[in-house]
């Protein structure tokens, strides 16, 4: 995580994905747990900071985690899409040995 990287973007199934930097944690392809719904699912997008809208903050992220951290699009292994706070996830231990 070490290594510094310029940003650019590039749009990958509808998503706006921005190139990894040493500022996160996980990348695209990334197989995570959610440490607080205890779910499992890959990265497939990421944000740098928080792009959503307030009111799903205010709504959808009671823990308020910070918005100037990453911020990752999850497809669960169900196939349903989340937007996570980087704090709330973990390496899925069973995928990335």
């Amino acid at each position: 995580y070490s290594q510094v990287q310029k940003v650019s973007l590039t749009v990958s199934g509808g998503y706006l994905v921005e190139t990894p930097t040493s500022k996160q944690k996980f990348f695209i392809g990334h197989q995570i747990h959610h440490k607080l719904f205890n779910y499992c699912g890959v990265i497939i997008a990421v944000d740098l900071c928080f792009k959503s809208d307030d009111k799903w903050y205010q709504v959808m992220a009671r823990s308020r985690p910070p918005k100037d951290k990453p911020w990752y699009h999850v497809q669960q292994m169900d196939g349903t899409r989340t937007y996570v706070a980087e704090r709330n996830l973990e390496n899925d231990q069973t995928k990335n040995n």
